[in-house]
């Protein structure tokens, strides 16, 4: 029997509510392609390995270590020429296999990253896929590739994969961004695939989504001390959104100085320079309140805009200042 040309990894976590209805998608693919489907299973409690078994999949088995080590192992055990990777909460449409694989087959891509909708709806859901759409705007001009990779729909060809390395596996964050970057500056190429969108459910409360944002921030900052070249901006992250995030910080640092002082016009300060920063994100802004029609009132939308823009700033320089007394702490205590 000759081998598939595409193979499909899944790396499956704590992922039995959802498993099923994606091996079930991936099954009705419209497809003329030869393709195969390994799920690896990252020492998972629940019943999601017994489900993806009965299914008939390939199904490897390894104690816990990541979503990278599991996307490794099976590409390690994968037979196309094409691997594609999905997570085990993604739930493909009918077009994926195809719309993923032709950049690599026939398109001169050496990697693709696809894109995600919501699965769910609500307040949170919907301020999650804005933020994502505002991104995806950007990165939609990019005609000639991008230099980010989202782990929950993407792929590579075999080739690119033998001669860069897998996914790196001391990264528990931020994994599929560093992929990204080691791609885009081996001279590999990546396409940004919007026409198979994964659907995929958000988080539903704002604790949730914070708790998201803190943890990824942290992983963006270890990679970017890899990758220095990329702290000034990428396909996903503007240098704006990054000039937003220092504004908020200056804010909060002449917030401090207004207390300690007990000054009025360090809390000029502070709101000019929130003021700067929500004309910055304004964009995601509008974006939001859009994402928010028939949910809540039209100007709403715009203060929970507004107020996810100074949220997430804040969340990720707690993210950041977290990582970076991590870093210290050791050399002190070994000092």
């Amino acid at each position: 029997m000759s081998p598939p040309t595409v193979s499909v990894v899944i790396p499956l976590y704590q992922d039995a509510s959802s498993i099923a209805v994606v091996l079930n998608a991936l099954n009705a693919q419209e497809s003329a392609i030869a393709f195969e489907i390994i799920v690896v299973d990252d020492g998972s409690t629940d019943s999601g390995p017994e489900i993806a078994k009965a299914a008939g999949v390939t199904l490897l088995s390894q104690a816990n270590a990541g979503p990278a080590a599991a996307r490794n192992a099976g590409a390690d055990r994968a037979r196309g020429s094409i691997i594609l990777y999905l997570d085990a909460d993604c739930v493909p449409p009918r077009n994926w296999l195809d719309d993923m694989s032709a950049q690599m087959l026939t398109g001169g891509f050496d990697a693709v990253v696809g894109t995600i909708c919501p699965a769910n709806d609500g307040v949170v859901p919907r301020l999650i896929q804005s933020e994502v759409a505002d991104r995806y705007r950007t990165m939609a001009h990019a005609f000639d590739g991008v230099d980010f990779i989202a782990a929950p729909s993407c792929g590579t060809t075999r080739a690119l994969r033998e001669r860069l390395g897998g996914f790196d596996e001391t990264l528990r964050q931020a994994e599929d961004v560093e992929m990204g970057y080691r791609i885009s500056q081996g001279g590999g190429r990546i396409a940004f695939v919007q026409s198979a969108p994964v659907a995929h459910h958000h988080q539903t409360t704002w604790q949730q989504f914070m708790c998201v944002k803190y943890r990824r921030a942290m992983g963006r900052i270890e990679v970017l001390n890899r990758y220095p070249d990329k702290r000034r901006a990428d396909d996903w992250t503007p240098l704006q959104f990054k000039v937003q995030v220092g504004a908020i910080g200056l804010a909060g640092i002449a917030l401090a100085l207004a207390l300690l002082m007990w000054s009025l016009s360090w809390v000029m300060i502070a709101c000019a320079l929130g003021g700067v920063a929500v004309i910055l994100g304004w964009p995601q802004v509008k974006t939001t309140a859009v994402h928010m029609r028939g949910l809540v009132q039209w100007p709403v939308g715009h203060v929970i805009g507004i107020g996810f823009v100074l949220a997430r700033a804040v969340v990720i320089i707690a993210g950041v200042i977290t990582h970076k007394l991590r870093r210290v702490m050791p050399r002190r205590t070994n000092a």
